[in-house]
């Protein structure tokens, strides 16, 4: 009889373990994602602005043709300001 109690104990023992294991390590996985080194997503390209060198997603950049090249551009007010200050 005490080898069924002593074998149920360490069967809860290692449930219980298995248990935490897991909770933790889905704490660990939350917090991954916001790591910085981790390797960018394979997703959009980062276009750099030529006025203030930032850098914006191709798809939010504001496009404009200058001297028979495409130019990327954070916002009009860049290019405007890099238009004039090329002139």
């Amino acid at each position: 009889m005490n080898i069924i109690k002593v074998v149920v104990i360490l069967v809860v023992l290692y449930i219980v373990y298995r248990i935490v294991r897991m909770t933790g390590r889905a704490k660990v996985d939350k917090v991954k994602g916001y790591r910085v080194d981790d390797k960018p997503s394979s997703g959009e390209d980062l276009v750099q602005d030529p006025f203030c060198r930032t850098y914006v997603p191709k798809s939010q950049a504001y496009l404009r043709e200058i001297d028979g090249r495409e130019q990327f551009f954070c916002s009009r007010e860049c290019c405007e300001k890099y238009l004039s200050a090329n002139k």
